[in-house]
């Protein structure tokens, strides 16, 4: 089931409105926007990949807000798609303390021939908004990677990470590329998964995986302009579950790793005859 579904790249959209209880002018405000999307991209030719997401909400220590409540998606159809859930506005940085979270998921996803059981339907994740200025606009992403959540061919045990990037393209980065196997064919390599590591694969960053036509993409990542990274290819039988693997360079496939060169905005991925 490893090499079934790969991966639920969850990116979640919104624009947060926080108001004090006092009667307030709100056009002679400074306020600032933060957003939130939804994305998908499972791993191979399933049929679906429907998960009913019960509830996501926003809290901090002064308010607590429903996001997203009782809705299911097909993330086979949101491959590469950014989905904008909420739009809200921030009139006060004192609000966003605290900031946290809370995913509430139904106890299986639907991949069209089978359920498999969720094991952690709640989840709380902890938000870093300690780089927020007020009257600048901000991305807060939320990554569900359902391939690195896998514990067994019949349940998974979701592992999420979020980051908050300013909104403008200096802040964060978005690239894409395909996976081919040569040069001179092209012919692209659809469902695999594209990796961002640091340069001696002992850390993943980001993941993602190529769709139909071989292509991938990553969107609004956070990363660190004075380190270099690795952009790779992993081989389908990669097992990423495995706490104790240190060196993550046995799963890459041979030829399919370069350094990331974070000013290109296509990076193509060449793998041979895999």
């Amino acid at each position: 089931m490893k090499r079934i579904l790969s991966e639920i790249f969850i990116l979640i959209s919104l624009l947060i409105l926080l108001i004090s209880c006092n009667p307030i002018d709100n056009n002679n405000l400074e306020n600032s926007t933060i957003t939130f999307y939804l994305t998908d991209s499972p791993k191979t030719d399933i049929q679906k990949a429907e998960l009913n997401i019960k509830e996501i909400k926003y809290t901090s220590d002064s308010t607590e807000i429903i996001l997203l409540s009782n809705q299911t998606e097909d993330f086979l159809q949101l491959a590469g798609v950014l989905k904008k859930i909420k739009d809200i506005k921030v009139f006060d940085e004192s609000t966003l303390k605290n900031s946290k979270i809370e995913i509430t998921l139904d106890s299986t996803i639907d991949i069209g021939n089978k359920k498999i059981s969720v094991v952690s339907t709640n989840v709380a994740l902890e938000l870093d908004t300690s780089e927020f200025n007020l009257n600048r606009d901000y991305n807060i992403i939320i990554d569900l990677d359902l391939g690195m959540s896998m514990s067994s061919d019949n349940e998974f045990n979701p592992t999420f990470k979020s980051w908050m990037v300013a909104d403008t393209s200096a802040d964060y980065i978005t690239f894409y590329g395909h996976v081919y196997d040569d040069k001179i064919t092209e012919t692209p390599k659809s469902h695999y998964t594209v990796l961002i590591t640091d340069t001696d694969y002992s850390t993943i960053l980001y993941t993602t995986l190529t769709n139909n036509e071989g292509m991938y993409r990553f969107n609004m990542i956070k990363l660190d302009l004075t380190k270099n990274y690795k952009i790779s290819v992993a081989s389908p039988e990669s097992d990423f579950n495995d706490e104790n693997i240190k060196d993550f360079s046995s799963y890459i496939i041979t030829g399919g790793s370069t350094d990331l060169v974070i000013t290109r905005e296509e990076i193509d991925l060449y793998i041979g005859d895999q």
